[in-house]
């Protein structure tokens, strides 16, 4: 499934009230988390500590 294709059913199911900011924040997210389970399946997984001070700065 293409990166496309997987914001599309992501903002599908979304509540159709969603605000522009939460949909930006969740596509974020999960942007985010995505890239964070790439880096450990290519073993430079961070810390927990480095992983921490990551997330703060979401």
């Amino acid at each position: 499934m293409s990166e496309k294709q997987v914001m599309i059913k992501i903002l599908e199911k979304m509540p159709d009230d969603i605000t522009f900011d939460d949909i930006v924040e969740t596509l974020n997210l999960i942007y985010e988390l995505r890239n964070r389970i790439d880096t450990f399946d290519r073993s430079r997984a961070l810390t927990t500590e480095e992983l921490k001070r990551e997330i703060k700065t979401w």
